[in-house]
């Protein structure tokens, strides 16, 4: 109901209301002597008063339906700022104070990062104040330059987001800064990823070289942005999958996953076979990991860590892409508590392997009835058979417990009483490539015969 309606219905309601009022008024009436002897309102006194009001209301809302041509702008809340500072910087072109604002405050970017390309817009060069944030923090001290480098690489998806108008003065300054920019990168993602994001915003593609554009790629292949700057990069088909082969053959195969699906080339390559692949690789890298450390508990431990973790993502892979159907004989929930089982008993054994606190020294009443520790009495460093844990032919700790299988021991059930992926015949190399156009000289089982 609109306002004017409302009015109207209220104004309607005043005679029926009015009735209440005199109902009310002669049950008064009726208890007159208790009442005080200046009290000597009539009831049309009050009919008089009301009536007078409801004459006035109906004649001034009247006057406003017919004055009403149009209705009134509808009035627009803006919703606070969290980050008014962010404006202020960006509508004085203050890129350096900017910069070091943002950089002083990079525990909390996540906040600021929503208001950021919004107050970017209001300056009158989007691309000149990044290009000034960039530049008067680039060169900051050691102990905050990955800060810096994750504000730098904010700023610059702000920019894309905004998109600006670039002159080739901007993009000589993004060209100079680039070059610098390439020669501290290394071998480190962060350095990569804010390096692809000025090439990107900047179009500076064609200024580098491709093959080098495309080792930062791969560098930055774990990186969420991965595939939506290879995107910007305008790469074609071929080339990206070179690149998702580079991925295959050098193990990162949850990335290659992410290109296959973000560039349509599940034709070409098989998601399915990939993650079963992975999935098998977590498992022979934790047995590695154990048999490296002498079978020892905190081997078992780490291990079971790094397969629950390596798991967990190929769950998540397996239901961002709707692949449950294709792994109903891998019940890898079921898998994820075994391992969580087996965490938790390792971890009971180790505590139990682990010296008992050392006694404080006795008092000398007590001398007589207490004895030093010998060394025989220490824990043995293996677990106590009696505490439900023992050791199996693998070297690892095993529940005792009836019908509970764990991991690294039977290489037949890798993820406890839960069958192990189907396995293809041919084993998975990880060869280091060079280039990102050749065909490797086998067929690994991710690729369609």
């Amino acid at each position: 109901m609109t306002a004017p309606e409302s009015i109207a219905l209220a104004i309607k309601q005043i005679d029926e209301k009015k009735q209440k009022l005199k109902k009310a008024f002669d049950g008064l009436q009726a208890h007159r002597s208790l009442l005080s002897p200046s009290f000597n309102l009539s009831w049309s006194d009050i009919d008089s008063h009301f009536s007078s009001l409801q004459s006035s209301l109906s004649d001034r809302f009247r006057l406003l339906q017919s004055d009403k041509t149009e209705p009134p702008p509808a009035v627009t809340t803006e919703t606070p700022l969290t980050w008014p500072e962010l404006r202020t910087f960006c509508e004085n072109m203050n890129g350096k104070g900017l910069g070091k604002f943002m950089i002083d405050n990079s525990n909390k970017r996540l906040s600021i990062k929503p208001e950021l390309a919004q107050a970017i817009r209001s300056s009158s060069s989007p691309a000149a104040l990044v290009l000034d944030a960039i530049e008067g923090s680039y060169h900051c001290s050691p102990s905050s330059s990955a800060d810096a480098r994750r504000i730098f690489v904010l700023l610059l998806e702000a920019l894309i987001e905004v998109k600006p108008n670039l002159t080739n003065e901007l993009r000589e300054r993004a060209r100079t800064l680039a070059s610098d920019w390439r020669l501290n990168i290394g071998n480190k993602p962060s350095e990569a990823l804010g390096f692809l994001h000025l090439v990107v915003v900047f179009e500076l593609v064609s200024v580098f070289n491709m093959e080098e554009i495309l080792d930062y790629v791969f560098l930055i292949s774990n990186c969420k942005q991965a595939t939506t700057l290879s995107k910007k990069l305008a790469l074609d088909y071929s080339i990206v999958a070179g690149i998702v082969h580079k991925l295959l053959h050098t193990g990162r195969l949850l990335a290659a996953i992410s290109f296959i699906y973000e560039f349509a080339m599940t034709d070409r390559f098989r998601p399915v076979n990939v993650l079963k692949t992975s999935l098998y690789n977590s498992r022979e890298a934790a047995k590695r990991v154990c048999a490296q450390a002498g079978n020892s508990l905190k081997a078992q431990n780490e291990a079971t860590d790094k397969e629950l973790s390596a798991l967990r993502l190929v769950i998540k892979v397996i239901k961002e892409r709707n692949l449950e159907i294709e792994f109903f004989e891998e019940d890898l929930e079921e898998s994820v508590q075994e391992l969580e089982n087996l965490r938790a008993r390792t971890r009971q054994a180790s505590k139990l392997a682990s010296p008992a606190n050392p006694p404080k020294r006795p008092r000398a009443a007590m001398c007589n009835n207490l004895t030093a520790p010998t060394q025989s009495q220490q824990p043995p460093l293996l677990p106590d058979p009696r505490h439900g844990l023992q050791v199996n032919p693998f070297g690892f700790v095993n529940s005792t417990v009836p019908g509970v299988n764990v991991p690294y021991g039977n290489h037949l059930a890798p993820y406890g009483s839960v069958p192990a992926p189907a396995i293809a015949a041919r084993p998975v190399y990880y060869e280091q490539q060079t280039g990102y156009g050749l065909r490797p000289q086998y067929q690994p089982p991710y690729y369609p015969h």
